[in-house]
């Protein structure tokens, strides 16, 4: 994985990228067996309405989140494999924390018009917990013989024209999009909103979608009783890069982004207006080692710069405190080094 430069490829795919062939063949097919092969209480139904108060958006799906307590087994078990597999997508942005989960869709099963935006408190070995945010979504597929006809397809809404499917009237991506519908009054107006513009992302066995966050999308609903595996998180960047929206503002932010894509000769949609409730993955604690030491930054441009200035205003988010980044990172992995040489010289 580490041959991938994720964050070039995204940029030069205008804020979003895929990468098929993603990871040798039988690598690919041992992370499906492993995901058909856990057992049927390991997953756990994520499922919710739209609720503005709680910054839901409509989604249902079966996930295992990494990091979760699973029975006590031995190395070889489903449970250590999947950690196993989980911890391998670190290795693509080694540099920063991440969050990673699998998913298994059936028939039925989607989620709602979002950007990702989300604040993650993330747990360091010291016992410190640190506000961070979404910055790099990740999806991989590991279903094979898929077709669009069945669902579950991802829905770029911000691909512009000559990146995305045809306009109204018979593109597949155009389809896609006015599926993103899941019935509600505040979906169904999103949905007009969507049919002038989005590329659908059909499932493909062993290929993987990178995009920036906050970037509108859905996953339409599925329409076979086949499931649909896939692996799914973030990497993640300390402090508020954005701030978070709920209510009325989410439908604004919607329009704006389907207007952003449609923008004729931009390759890379531009700044979008606030954003809708917020995605399915509930913000949890994550204990993580120190990694981030290092974490990479986005060039500082004045849109950066704005969500620095946005970010200094806000209040930190979850009860978990706001970090002084670099000194606490780097103190903290000194302390494991330390912990490392000391159990090494016993």
């Amino acid at each position: 994985m580490s041959r991938y430069d994720i964050l070039s490829l995204i940029e030069q795919g205008g804020g979003i990228a895929l990468v098929p062939n993603f990871l040798p063949e039988f690598v690919a097919e041992g992370a499906l067996r492993i995901l058909e092969d856990m057992p049927a209480g390991r997953w756990n139904d994520t499922a919710a309405e739209e609720d503005y108060t709680h910054n839901n958006i409509a989604h249902r799906f079966w996930s295992i989140k990494g990091g979760a307590p699973a029975p006590s087994s031995g190395g070889g078990s489903p449970s250590a494999a999947l950690e196993a597999l989980l911890r391998a997508f670190s290795l693509l942005l080694p540099d920063q924390f991440n969050a990673f989960s699998v998913a298994r869709y059936e028939r039925g099963h989607h989620i709602a018009l979002h950007d990702d935006r989300a604040y993650t408190p993330v747990m360091l070995d010291s016992g410190e917990v640190l506000t961070c945010s979404r910055d790099v979504t990740c999806v991989y597929y590991l279903t094979k013989d898929w077709e669009e006809s069945m669902g579950g397809a991802l829905v770029d809404l911000e691909a512009p024209p000559a990146h995305g499917a045809a306009p109204a009237g018979g593109g597949p991506g155009d389809a896609a999009a006015a599926m993103c519908s899941s019935g509600s009054g505040s979906d169904a107006g999103r949905q007009q909103q969507g049919q002038q513009q989005g590329r659908a992302y059909v499932p493909q066995f062993n290929c993987a979608v990178f995009f920036r966050v906050p970037r509108w999308h859905c996953v339409t609903p599925l329409r076979t009783d086949r499931p649909r595996y896939s692996v799914f998180g973030w990497y993640l960047q300390p402090g508020q890069l954005y701030q978070l929206y709920s209510g009325d503002q989410q439908g604004q932010g919607a329009a704006a982004g389907a207007a952003a894509g449609a923008a004729a000769g931009q390759s890379q949609a531009p700044a979008l207006p606030p954003p809708p409730p917020q995605p399915p993955q509930q913000p949890g604690l994550r204990s993580v080692g120190a990694k981030g030491a290092r974490s990479k930054r986005r060039p500082k441009d004045a849109k950066h710069k704005q969500q620095q200035q946005q970010q200094q205003q806000l209040e930190p988010g979850d009860g978990a405190p706001r970090c002084k980044l670099a000194q606490r990172l780097l103190a903290n992995l000194a302390a494991k080094q330390r912990r490392q040489q000391e159990r090494a010289g016993r």
